[in-house]
């Protein structure tokens, strides 16, 4: 039987007035609760439609998805292993009444139509493969030669799953969208199984939301909820509405890379935001956006930052003893969204210049053996480096290369 999921209510997330449905559908009765539960606090009412035996029956359901929604309402499906491929090739097929299908997602089907076609403009579609995390996967590739403007039979040719360009995986010979996942193998989008992987499983999910927003027209609002989190954080100081940022489920996680602090979970985060983030800000503490990218599904802040160390800081300078010291850097803070609420947050920068610019590190202070090859200083930059962020010209570049 079918499960249902109603979508709830939200002001960070409207769609272009229609009911988002969206089904779900792969091989077993039963399908990853995790995954539902995702789609379902993106805004989506979530049906699962189990593929069961397959056959005529599973096909006549698909034909019938879009029965009973009104005049400019559509559906998206989202498919897994073997049920992908048989949407895929049913959807594909002009004949198939598809005016009411606005995305198509297909995680690591067994066969995809041919890269050469040219899918239909009514609907969007998206396609993940595996590469495969010990021998390399193979795809089906379906083919139908014409003569003379008449099909012939139907051929499946297997396919070694190449990497894709550049670091995104994208396939570019293939007319429509396909993304290649590199070291796992299929099942690493559900929670539940052992092939799970997550970094994979991320990074699909946010391809798979955009395609399926887009298809339905949402617009979304994350810039707000990120905000208010910044304002409590740096300004306010107040812990209870900074975790009411964060979701519940996923579990919410905050990791300042350079120094590992941060917390996992609501109580970890309660106590770091609690004894250790928000008591150590000093009063010279400035914060300034340099720039702001928001995706589907995250926030990517550039922010220079500058403060006097006159207090304890355990984010940046754990253990150390107030230097006294001007510090001035750039940070990238990387913020994933789930259900209009902050997963989690990772935040990157320069320690080394922090600790130079604290007088914790020398660059004169070079290992003898690296003396020997002739290096005098090592590489290292001061407050120089995040004003050239600021303003290029400012300082001059290529300093630290011999000859330049």
């Amino acid at each position: 039987m079918a499960l249902q999921y109603l979508a709830d209510s939200n002001g960070w997330l409207t769609f272009d007035h229609q009911t988002p449905r969206l089904y779900i559908t792969s091989e077993d009765e039963e399908f990853d609760e995790e995954t539902l539960r995702a789609w379902k606090e993106e805004g989506f009412i979530v049906q699962y439609l189990p593929m069961g035996q397959g056959g005529k029956q599973y096909v006549t359901s698909l034909h019938h998805l879009g029965d009973g929604l009104g005049i400019g309402e559509r559906y998206a499906v989202v498919a897994f292993g073997e049920a992908a491929t048989v949407c895929l090739e049913v959807f594909s097929e002009p004949k198939t009444a598809t005016s009411k299908l606005c995305s198509l997602v297909a995680y690591y089907p067994t066969a995809i139509p041919d890269p050469q076609r040219r899918m239909s403009r009514s609907f969007r579609i998206l396609v993940h493969l595996a590469q495969g995390s010990h021998e390399e996967e193979t795809v089906g590739v379906i083919r139908r030669p014409e003569v003379l403007g008449i099909q012939g039979k139907r051929k499946t040719v297997p396919k070694r799953v190449t990497p894709g360009i550049g670091a995104g995986g994208i396939q570019a010979k293939i007319e429509y969208p396909v993304y290649t996942y590199e070291g796992v193998d299929p099942g690493f989008a559900e929670h539940d199984l052992d092939q799970y992987d997550g970094v994979a499983d991320a990074l699909a999910w946010s391809r798979s939301l955009s395609m399926v927003r887009r298809g339905f027209g949402a617009e979304v609002d994350l810039e707000r909820v990120w905000d208010e989190n910044l304002e409590h954080k740096y300004h306010q100081k107040n812990t209870a509405k900074i975790l009411e940022s964060f979701t519940s489920q996923p579990e919410p996680f905050v990791n300042y890379t350079p120094t590992m602090t941060g917390g996992i979970g609501q109580d970890e985060l309660k106590r770091f935001y609690k004894d250790y983030f928000l008591p150590s800000s000093p009063p010279s503490f400035h914060m300034r956006l340099l720039s702001r990218t928001i995706g589907v599904d995250r926030i990517v802040d550039e922010l220079y930052i500058n403060f006097k160390h006159t207090t304890q800081m355990p984010w940046i300078l754990p253990g150390i003893p107030p230097t006294d010291q001007k510090v001035e850097i750039v940070i990238i803070s990387i913020v994933g969204m789930r259900g209009g609420k902050i997963w989690h947050e990772r935040v990157y920068w320069d320690q080394a210049s922090v600790l130079f610019q604290v007088g914790l590190l020398d660059p004169d202070e070079v290992p003898e053996d690296m003396k020997k090859e002739g290096l005098e200083m090592l590489p290292v930059a001061g407050s120089e480096a995040a004003r050239k962020i600021m303003d290029v010209q400012c300082e001059d570049g290529n300093d630290m290369i011999d000859d330049w």
